[in-house]
């Protein structure tokens, strides 16, 4: 597939998220206010950020695209994980907000909600989100995206957490007429502090992945460990007394820096053969990682290579 069939691709999956959460954001919210429920008022202020990170990252995906130049020398691709730590941020806040006023509502006796109602926009809701990561899922699969790949699980995430709520707002209509019936007034509230206490490790965690990748830290272990087992391969096939590799990955840029100590005794025939083994030692890596940047510095200067690589 061309590069730009991918890129129509990832448009079109932009576009869906903000359609989506357009349609959800207005659903929520007038529902919310129509029923009094915080919990359906929480998804609908979940969905207005997802809207606004939709047009961010629509945006954003067309700053991808341009090559580095003089004020970003190696390239925008730093913008994708600031995107992905803004949303994160954003979610905790409104988590948070929420969090506090459902304790609050809890202590003063809960909150009067037509659950059935609510019933019927979760429902909605649910099929909504589920559709829409369905077709996330087949995009980010055809074009390796992160940012659609992240917005696939995001859709998966709010479609779980609605048809959750729905069967939850359920469970109080049928209690409604039971001994039961005095949790009736606590549900709302107790649902928004399930909802917020399960999804909290999803921001937190984006947060932290996003900040690893613009503080330029190491990737996960199983990358390293897929990239190292690569580099081994090739300090089989050719000359290498010791090599030292620095990964770092920034959105679904993956950035190389190899040092590569050659015995002394390995004669350096000329600049052309140095050059030969560069490419034939990037082409093998290329095999597995295509969009990887690899440098790498060829020496035979034990104690520089030692001194620059101290670890």
């Amino acid at each position: 597939m061309n590069n730009s069939r991918l890129e129509r691709l990832e448009q079109t999956s932009i576009y869906l998220s903000i359609g989506g959460t357009l349609f959800l954001s207005i659903l929520g919210i007038s529902f919310g206010l129509a029923i009094e429920s915080a919990a359906v008022m929480l998804d609908g202020f979940f969905n207005i950020i997802s809207l606004i990170m939709a047009l961010a990252t629509l945006w954003i995906s067309r700053i991808l695209k341009r090559p580095e130049g003089r004020k970003f020398q190696f390239g925008y691709k730093g913008f994708a994980p600031l995107l992905n730590l803004c949303k994160g941020l954003m979610i905790m806040g409104l988590s948070m907000f929420a969090f506090i006023s459902a304790i609050a509502a809890l202590l003063h006796g809960g909150r009067k909600v037509e659950a059935s109602v609510a019933v019927i926009y979760t429902a909605i809701a649910a099929f909504t989100c589920l559709s829409i990561a369905l077709v996330h899922n087949s995009i980010a699969n055809k074009t390796g995206s992160p940012l659609v790949r992240v917005d696939a699980k995001n859709w998966i995430i709010n479609g779980g957490i609605s048809l959750s709520v729905g069967i939850v707002f359920t469970v109080i209509t049928l209690i409604k007429n039971t001994p039961f019936n005095w949790f009736v007034d606590y549900a709302d509230p107790t649902i928004v502090v399930v909802l917020v206490l399960l999804a909290s490790p999803i921001p937190v965690k984006v947060v932290l992945e996003s900040l690893n990748q613009l503080l330029l830290g190491a990737p996960a272990a199983d990358l390293q460990k897929r990239i190292n087992g690569i580099i081994d391969v090739a300090t089989n096939q050719f000359p290498c007394a010791k090599h030292y590799l620095r990964i770092t990955e920034v959105g679904e840029a993956l950035y190389l820096h190899l040092y590569w100590l050659l015995p002394s005794q390995q004669a350096l025939t000329s600049l052309e053969a140095v050059d030969e083994m560069r490419g034939k030692i990037t082409d093998i890596v290329k095999q597995e990682f295509p969009n990887v940047t690899l440098d790498i510095i060829f020496t035979q200067d034990e104690e520089w290579f030692t001194t620059m690589n101290p670890v």
